[in-house]
């Protein structure tokens, strides 16, 4: 039987983060996928993980968190030998693009996003001289690098041509099961919703802008942000707009809060300059939330029909397409349709099988069963499976 290391050394403890979110996701489907032994080795304590984490064949090792990247990366190249043959593991599955690189096992990296190299003058120089140093070191490790989309591998590309060879492009998916109770807003009356840790990319200051322009119309939408402003984006936008409708931040909300607040949603919004993929978009699609989608980088590949898509630039195409959606009940109904059969183009599960195959690939043996729930898949899926 064989073991996977599951490394999630770079984010920090109790804090929901985009990657952890995509680990804490991807791992309960190739739990349910594959005969696989899994061990966590994370900065978070087990008492504090998914229920769905807390299974006979996943172990969990709790390590120090290390804030600095650069002393993150070294007690990783420090520790992880001495993990893996602790384990007994085999091949090690890295959520972050930034992880140790000494070792000849097998290793396979995630790049979720090229921020650093798309929007460099956004991001602070030694982060940027953080990546320049140690992705290259540990991307010649791999021997697979995860994408979550085609733009993202063309970025990668673009920065980093020695990568080509060895990428793998793996879409992300919604975690929410659409069938059980929608709890009550997070907020009473209409909304518009934003979800996501404000990082320069997520360009907020253009939708309070749009909002300002709506407000001067005579239309006044409210906005619920769902996620950190550790950068202050939204809270200085906001400050210079005392005319617009109320703006809430909230950020520590929990699967059942976040799930109703995109099926309550009057609309959806992203307004980024750039994604890797941006899962909060198939969230809310799947929930059934009318999505306006920024024209840029993954987002078309990823929302497909399911969006209104608009210039990530212009206050005036955004407060359109909210006005679009807010007064025009046809046009919401029918983009909330859209919404829903695009995000079902993504399944956890499908994920799950296209990694396991490349441990498959990595670590080859005689017999690589899969343990699949009757019960797990759709019909579309199974069909694709047995193929």
């Amino acid at each position: 039987m064989r073991t996977v290391l599951i490394n999630h050394l770079l984010e920090p403890p109790g804090r929901v983060t985009g990657i952890t979110r995509f680990l804490f996701a991807l791992l309960p489907a190739l739990l349910g996928l594959t005969d696989d032994q899994y061990v966590l080795v994370t900065c978070w304590s087990e008492a504090d993980l998914p229920q769905a984490l807390l299974h006979p064949r996943l172990r969990v090792i709790t390590r120090r968190f290390w804030k600095s990247t650069a002393l993150n990366v070294l007690m990783q190249n420090a520790t992880l030998p001495g993990l893996m043959r602790q384990t007994g593991a085999s091949i090690e599955f890295n959520g972050n693009p930034i992880g140790g690189w000494i070792g000849s096992w097998p290793r396979i990296l995630t790049v979720h996003d090229l921020y650093l190299k798309t929007l460099p003058k956004a991001y602070p120089l030694r982060h940027r001289l953080v990546w320049d140093l140690v992705f290259p070191l540990a991307a010649r490790s791999a021997r697979h690098i995860v994408v979550p989309s085609s733009s993202t591998k063309e970025d990668l590309i673009r920065a980093h041509a020695q990568t080509a060879g060895k990428i793998e492009i793996i879409p992300e998916a919604p975690a929410f099961t659409t069938s059980a109770a929608i709890a009550s807003a997070p907020i009473a009356g209409r909304y518009g919703l934003m979800v996501g840790n404000l990082s320069p990319n997520k360009n907020p200051s253009v939708v309070i802008e749009a909002l300002a322009l709506l407000a001067a119309r005579g239309l006044r939408a409210p906005l619920l942000h769902i996620g950190r402003d550790e950068h202050d984006l939204l809270r200085t936008a906001v400050a210079r707009h005392p005319e617009i409708a109320s703006v809430t931040s909230i950020h520590g909300v929990d699967d059942e809060m976040l799930r109703a607040a995109y099926a309550h949603a009057g609309f959806f919004i992203n307004s980024s300059l750039h994604e890797g993929f941006c899962l909060p978009v198939v969230e809310a699609q799947s929930l059934g939330a009318p999505v306006i989608a920024s024209n840029r980088s993954a987002l078309p590949e990823v929302a497909g029909d399911g969006a209104l898509f608009i210039d990530p630039t212009s206050p005036t195409e955004i407060a359109d397409a909210i006005a679009l959606i807010w007064t025009d009940a046809a046009a919401e109904a029918d983009l909330r349709r859209r919404s829903r059969q695009n995000a079902e183009r993504f399944s956890w599960e499908r994920a799950a099988e296209m990694l396991a195959n490349l441990f498959d690939e990595a670590t080859p043996r005689k017999k690589s069963p899969r343990l699949i729930s009757p019960d797990l898949f759709s019909a579309e899926t199974k069909e694709s499976l047995h193929a």
